[in-house]
C-alpha cells in the first residue's frame, strides 16, 4: 500500500471528524463544535476506499477500510491512510483486516508499556505479508461477503420488528 495524504487547514467553524472503533469494528463520525477543534494547524481529509489506522490504538485493532460515508471527514496525524494498489479491491480487504494474525501483527508493531503508551510503528505494520487472490477473485469474494452481511442485517431488522 502507499501512504495517502490530503492535508487541510484545521477548520475553526466546526467540522465532522472520523474515529475508528477498536477490534476492527469500523468507523464512527462526530461533529466538533466551533471552539473545540484540535490545536493543530493541519488535519487530513478522509477518502473512500482507503485503509486507515489509529496509531494510538493500533495494538487494539483500531483499523478500517473507509467508505463513501467516511469521505470528507477529518482526522489528525494519528490516523494515517493508505491507498490500495490497482490489483487490490478495498471491499475484499475489509474482510481480511479482521484476521486474528493481522491483529497480532499490529500488537507486535506497537511497542511500549501498558495500554495507552503503545504507539503503532507504521514501518513495522507495513512489513505484514499476505498472499491474496487475483482482482477478479477478490471482487467475487467481497461481493459474497457483502451479500451475507446484507442478509444478516435484514434478519436482524426482521427480528427487531
Amino acid at each position: 500500500m502507499d501512504k495517502y495524504v490530503d492535508a487541510v487547514n484545521t477548520p475553526h467553524e466546526g467540522y465532522n471528524r472520523l474515529g475508528i472503533r477498536s477490534h476492527a469494528k469500523g468507523t464512527f463520525h462526530s461533529y466538533v463544535k466551533k471552539g473545540n477543534e484540535l490545536e493543530t494547524a493541519q488535519m487530513y481529509r478522509v477518502a473512500e476506499g482507503k485503509f486507515i489506522v489509529n496509531i494510538t490504538f493500533g495494538w487494539e485493532h483500531a483499523v478500517a477500510i473507509t467508505d463513501i460515508n467516511d469521505a470528507g471527514k477529518l482526522v489528525s496525524h494519528r490516523f494515517p491512510q493508505f491507498s490500495f494498489h490497482d490489483d487490490m479491491v478495498p471491499d475484499f480487504f475489509r474482510y481480511v483486516i479482521i484476521d486474528e494474525r493481522f491483529r497480532h501483527h499490529l500488537w507486535l508493531s506497537s511497542p511500549g508499556g501498558a495500554g495507552r503508551n503503545r504507539v503503532l510503528k507504521i514501518e513495522e505494520m507495513l512489513k505484514y505479508l499476505m498472499i491474496y487472490p487475483s482482482k477478479q477473485e477478490q471482487e467475487r469474494i467481497a461481493l459474497f461477503f457483502n451479500q451475507i452481511d446484507h442478509l444478516i442485517t435484514l434478519h436482524q431488522c426482521k427480528l427487531e420488528n
